[in-house]
């Protein structure tokens, strides 16, 4: 099971995902874009939740950013319940510019996609909702 789920996400990963860097690039680098669009979805994270979301760590996460908080992507603030934390929060210009690029990327999806039979979308689509329901309890 663990290679074929390799399989589909390195066919995912040539298939879409560097097509949708190709949109994200000109504006931001994907990493950049990663952590944007995950503060968009979720709201305030701190910077140890951000970079668990990212999978990646805290060392790794503060140039990145410092390069949002200079480009006016994100924000540092404090918890109001605890000042010890520091939260990453998007900005409304970051809000934009993902606002911006999800139609973009949406299209390219739905071109990639749109090849298919109806039937096989359909059958995608619930595997696909059913796939979420089952991974997003994975750690």
């Amino acid at each position: 099971m663990a290679g074929d789920f390799l399989a589909v996400l390195a066919f995912m990963r040539d298939k879409f995902f560097a097509t949708l860097e190709q949109i994200t690039r000109p504006q931001m680098s994907h990493v950049q874009y990663r952590a944007v669009s995950l503060l968009y979805r979720k709201g305030s994270l701190s910077m140890s939740e951000l970079a668990k979301e990212m999978h990646i760590s805290k060392q790794q996460l503060t140039p990145l950013v410092y390069k949002l908080i200079n480009n006016g992507l994100v924000i540092r603030k404090t918890d109001e319940d605890d000042r010890r934390i520091v939260l990453i929060e998007i900005t409304e210009t970051g809000r934009r510019k993902v606002e911006e690029m999800l139609p973009e990327i949406k299209l390219v999806l739905m071109e990639k996609l749109e090849t298919l039979p109806v039937a096989e979308l359909d059958e995608l689509m619930q595997m696909l909702k059913r796939i979420h329901e089952i991974i997003k309890n994975v750690e």
